[in-house]
């Protein structure tokens, strides 16, 4: 079994990542196409730190749950009868089956398939049926039902999202999520209530979602959206006018209110979202590693959480998120179709080249088949435009050189 980065990539290629950016060189093609370096990532780096696995209104009302896989772990997210989120292993304490096979709503319990032990939606176990003889399997005592409870899983939820700590030794979910809120200027992320949720898949390492963390390729990746260079580029200094800031486990690329031009086609009568008082207004594409974008503009908010799935497969989760009733009231369907074209193209199809998401997509996956040749493995950064991809590079071989 592979214990460290090097012994897939080799000295000379971390070396290489780990100088200063001007003279780095990118992770190698094996960092996207091996199955041992994504083994690897699941095992040193997905279980360490909390990985964004879905949003608190997939499962919205007590009752309901859903299995899902989290670095190549089954697991159950389920909402209590209190309204608590919650996740667990799925397995079975009897015969170690998967006990929730398909996602539901209003149940009352969670129920093993193969032999009918069920349990409480905390965990609780509820019966083991003729286990021991009796209806509820739990009569005689035979079994020790405090100990036999699903194995809880580390959970949080935070504003819209559900995270999970699959060893239970990462930072509170509050430490990890504050260089977000600080780079934000602590924006009012609550404010906003889900309007849109769509899953799409890209034939593409996980890694190249992070890797976009950059405003370089937007006018060439993104035509019909962006339509200049200078709307990220003043021409005259040859500085980006957004920031690439890194901080913990947080890249951003914040872009001030005042003194910058405006992104074109970002007007609507849509509320705003609120900021404290004093705050200067900001907005920024976020990426909180491993795999959760939250990107606040003067309106909403697009997220993705990204779910990898196999060296060169991507499951990209999206939730759309506006101000209040600007969410659902006819009143405002003018401006949410104008930002979720934005995002999701008119036509709001994953094989589109219309919106940003499938925009991105493609070019994902056009890099996907190009890391197949030995000549991707000599990757160079911009030192203006690209400092949180190589800052990604990095904090990723932090926990898989550890």
């Amino acid at each position: 079994m592979v214990s460290a980065a090097g012994e897939i990539l080799g000295a000379e290629s971390i070396a290489a990542v780990r100088r200063p950016i001007e003279k780095a060189r990118g992770l190698p093609s094996a960092a996207y196409t091996s199955g041992d370096f994504f083994r690897l990532e699941q095992k040193k780096y997905f279980a360490r730190t909390w990985m964004g696995v879905a949003y608190t209104c997939d499962i919205p009302e007590p009752g309901d749950a859903m299995p899902m896989t989290v670095a190549g772990l089954p697991i159950i997210l389920a909402r209590t009868k209190e309204g608590e989120v919650k996740a667990f292993h799925n397995v079975c304490r009897h015969r170690a089956a998967m006990v929730l096979t398909e996602p539901c709503k209003g149940a009352r319990q969670l129920q093993c398939p193969y032999h009918a032990w069920a349990w409480d939606l905390d965990g609780t176990l509820r019966a083991a049926p003729y286990f021991d003889g009796s209806r509820s399997g739990l009569a005689t005592g035979l079994l020790d039902r405090g100990s036999l409870g699903l194995v809880q899983v580390r959970c949080a939820a935070w504003h819209h999202w559900i995270f999970v700590n699959l060893d239970g030794n990462a930072p509170p979910i509050e430490e990890h999520m504050q260089p977000l809120m600080e780079f934000m200027n602590h924006a009012d992320l609550g404010a906003t209530r889900v309007a849109e949720r769509v899953d799409w898949e890209f034939n593409a390492n996980w890694k190249l979602m992070n890797d976009n963390w950059e405003n370089y390729h937007h006018m060439w990746a993104h035509k019909g959206v962006f339509t200049k260079v200078s709307d990220d580029l003043d021409l005259k200094t040859r500085r980006p006018w957004s920031a690439p800031l890194q901080a913990g486990s947080v890249v951003t690329i914040r872009r001030p209110s005042h003194g910058v031009p405006p992104y074109p086609n970002r007007e609507s009568d849509l509320p705003v979202i609120p900021f404290p008082e004093e705050s200067e207004r900001v907005t920024a594409p976020n990426l909180v590693f491993p795999n959760v974008e939250i990107t606040v503009v003067r309106d909403n908010i697009g997220s993705i959480i990204t779910e990898p799935l196999a060296p060169d497969r991507t499951i990209a989760r999206m939730a759309y998120f506006f101000v209040g009733d600007a969410a659902s009231n006819p009143k405002y369907q003018t401006g949410r179709n104008l930002n979720l074209d934005r995002w999701l193209g008119k036509k709001r199809r994953r094989g589109g080249r219309d919106g940003l998401r499938n925009q991105d997509f493609y070019i994902f996956e056009l890099q996907q088949t190009a890391r197949r040749s030995p000549a991707a493995d000599e990757i160079v950064f911009s030192p203006i435009w690209e400092p949180n991809v190589h800052y990604f590079h990095n904090h990723l071989l932090d926990y898989l050189e550890s």
